[in-house]
């Protein structure tokens, strides 16, 4: 054979060779410097994702109206974010982007699933012209309480707020002292420092029977059998004695169960929370004790249809979850 044949040959193959190995080179050098560019659109796009959810939260949480009224509000707001950073999804450019918004129970999670298309400069070498960049968010507003289940028949004045509001987490606890009215014709708390008892006025099916036995039933019941919202009638006891309703009351000292909290008018505005350190109901008439949590727990429920809350609002939260 032809020496100077068989080293062109071998030449040719040398060059063939080269060229894919070039080829490789270049599509594994595009794939690094084109995953690297998918990866700062990524960290962009989640960054958007996570504002466009929390904005949608917390526009849920503040809206008014109807549910379905309250969801297409945080459903715009999170779509206006995500426009103004610059992720559009107007059928025409490359983002794809759905909003979920899910009331439920005691919270509403929004979730925002964003993809964008990655345009690639080397990859594309290899046949891969685009990338498709998705990423998910998702974030939870509290739910407003306006109702609370089991309710002791205790009843304060929001005065009372924020001084004797203690976060048993984090300090020592002062015990405040709240009298009974004084006898006359205003049973309903007037300041920081009283309280009085209450029936829930419907309590056990009755129609406002406001008497002692009635309000005993409901101690001795650990709190009204039922849910009882804002927009429910809370009514006082008259500024009697009610001398033993102090010892139908006593077994739940070291208990902390929810409370309704009303203005100078009787008014109910809000839950909270009470720790029963003491009570007296001798020469004087006395509960000691503080709050804990005004609008954190678990027997706090949130009705559909009803007024919500107007005190305790910074107890409210929104968070990503996702």
């Amino acid at each position: 054979m032809d020496r100077r044949l068989s080293r062109t040959r071998e030449e040719g193959q040398v060059m063939v060779l080269f060229v894919i190995a070039i080829f490789a080179i270049i599509g594994m050098v595009g794939v690094v410097l084109d995953g690297g560019s998918v990866f700062a659109q990524r960290r962009d796009q989640q960054t958007v994702a996570d504002l466009a959810a929390m904005a949608g939260a917390n526009a849920y949480l503040n809206a008014t109206g109807s549910t379905s009224a309250r969801v297409a509000y945080a459903e715009s707001i999170a779509e206006s974010v995500a426009t103004a950073n610059g992720y559009t999804d107007d059928g025409v450019s490359s983002v794809s982007m759905s909003v979920t918004v899910t009331p439920l129970t005691f919270f509403t999670d929004v979730t925002i699933d964003l993809t964008k298309e990655h345009r690639n400069n080397f990859a594309s070498v290899l046949g891969m012209a685009t990338w498709d960049v998705s990423v998910t968010a998702s974030a939870r507003s509290t739910a407003q309480p306006n109702g609370a289940r089991g309710p002791m028949p205790l009843m304060f004045n929001a005065e009372a707020f924020p001084g004797a509001l203690c976060n048993e987490d984090v300090e020592v606890c002062a015990v405040h002292t709240f009298q009974a009215p004084q006898t006359g014709p205003e049973s309903v708390p007037q300041d920081a420092t009283s309280f009085n008892w209450t029936v829930f006025c419907t309590a056990d099916g009755n129609p406002c029977n406001i008497n002692s036995a009635t309000t005993s039933g409901l101690i001795n019941g650990v709190g009204a059998n039922k849910t009882i919202f804002l927009d429910d009638t809370i009514d006082p006891l008259n500024a009697g004695t009610h001398t033993t309703l102090y010892g139908d009351m006593n077994q739940h000292v070291g208990d902390t169960f929810p409370v309704p909290i009303v203005d100078d008018d009787g008014l109910a505005v809000g839950w909270a929370y009470f720790k029963l350190v003491s009570i007296e109901g001798d020469s004087e008439k006395v509960v000691k004790g503080y709050f804990v949590s005004p609008i954190n727990g678990e027997q706090l429920v949130v009705g559909t249809g009803r007024p919500a809350g107007t005190l305790f609002t910074g107890s409210y939260f929104v968070r990503l979850t996702n």
